[in-house]
């Protein structure tokens, strides 16, 4: 039985393939698969999406349309905004990353001169503490005559992290989602550009909106997905080996286990402080004690997410070798860090560097987390001792 299963999930590869190969060549031939945003990156990586929201947004945005995206906008969250007064479009200044107390930055803010509108984005960052309540207090500093909540856009509208609403209530904060709010947001822009001649415009917003539905777990690729879906349940036997398959390619999970167990074990026998691995939402990470135990370096499974940050029993920490880290970070990783309540996040631009960051970047880090683990767990220590050597 095991060796007919096994035949039967190689033909059933087979076939697959080969109707992929189809696809793909034909999507070479038109070129409606390219787009630009999966190119650049751009729907993981927060900051340069919340970018491309503003500029949509903004009525001097590069789109040349004025208010029309920023009042489609308000259109389709104003259900869901109670007795939130209308923004004045045409007046509205639209700026990404507004800058607040202690350095904190608000993704994205709405402000007419009346009324001031933050927006945070999380598509792959956790919450922060206190975030969402401080960007509250902000805003209730701007807003003096109405009650104005944070819009807190996440792929699927969850809602924000207890210690980052820190007691707020429930009307201080709305959750929009990509996939419920700007998905249908963005196809009332594209039905009004249907019939114009502003190709260039009408283009971005179908290629934005398609790298969105992925983003969101929604398939592009509807068509080649029913030809193979027709494959797989030609029979008992295949749908048998379609099981098989899948049973087996969770790269993700496999990955992330594999990180967990061999790799941080191998950091663990290797540091002479030792290493752990714990989860936390958005994050299953390996960390290590440096400095005396005084910081703590953290790795993510997927090599998106690198941070150090003071430990909570630390002492004898300096300005200047907090600052010295975060220097040492940036020659490591080639990005600026942003020293912030003692932490320094890398979250963008990041990925192991020798795979790109397309829909197999997974898939290679599951086949080198089990067939290169020493590699891995030594790319770790070297980081960390670069870091302790600062």
């Amino acid at each position: 039985m095991e060796q007919t299963v096994e035949k039967d999930a190689a033909s059933l590869l087979d076939g697959v393939s080969g109707i992929i190969k189809r696809y793909e060549e034909r999507w070479r031939e038109t070129g409606e698969k390219y787009n630009i945003f999966k190119v650049a990156g751009i729907t993981h990586k927060e900051v340069r999406m919340c970018r491309v929201l503003a500029d949509l947004l903004d009525p001097q945005g590069q789109h040349r349309k004025g208010s029309r995206y920023l009042a489609l906008f308000w259109k389709a969250i104003a259900p869901k905004l109670r007795n939130c007064p209308a923004l004045n479009f045409e007046r509205t200044r639209v700026t990404p990353e507004y800058v607040i107390d202690e350095n904190r930055r608000i993704d994205i803010t709405l402000e007419d001169g009346a009324i001031f509108v933050p927006i945070e984005v999380k598509i792959g960052a956790g919450d922060q503490p206190k975030q969402v309540a401080d960007y509250f207090t902000f805003a209730r500093t701007k807003n003096k005559a109405a009650h104005i909540p944070v819009l807190y856009l996440t792929l699927d509208g969850h809602e924000p992290q207890d210690f980052s609403k820190d007691g707020l209530a429930k009307n201080d904060y709305v959750c929009l989602s990509f996939k419920d709010d700007i998905l249908p947001w963005l196809e009332a822009c594209l039905r009004e550009e249907a019939t114009k001649q502003t190709v260039p415009v009408r283009e971005t917003l179908k290629q934005l909106s398609a790298a969105i539905q992925s983003l969101c777990g929604q398939s592009e690729d509807a068509e080649m997905e029913n030809v193979i879906f027709k494959m797989v349940t030609q029979s008992d036997d295949t749908g048998r080996a379609a099981l098989a398959i899948r049973g087996t390619a969770d790269f993700d999970s496999k990955a992330r286990e594999a990180f967990k167990g061999p790799i941080t074990e191998l950091v663990t026998k290797a540091w002479p402080d030792g290493a752990e691995y714990l989860e936390e939402i958005g994050w299953h990470y390996t960390w290590l004690p440096i400095k005396n135990g005084n910081y703590w370096l953290e790795i993510n499974y997927l090599w998106d997410k690198i941070c150090i940050h003071v430990a909570s029993d630390s002492t004898g920490v300096t300005t200047e070798e907090k600052n010295a880290l975060y220097e040492k970070m940036s020659d490591l990783f080639g990005l600026r860090p942003s020293p912030r309540d003692g932490y320094a996040w890398f979250s963008e631009e990041l990925s192991w560097s020798s795979f790109a960051q397309d829909e197999l970047y997974q898939f290679h880090l599951c086949k080198l987390y089990a067939e290169r683990p020493q590699e891995v767990a030594d790319k770790i220590i070297a980081i960390a001792q670069a870091l302790e050597s600062v």
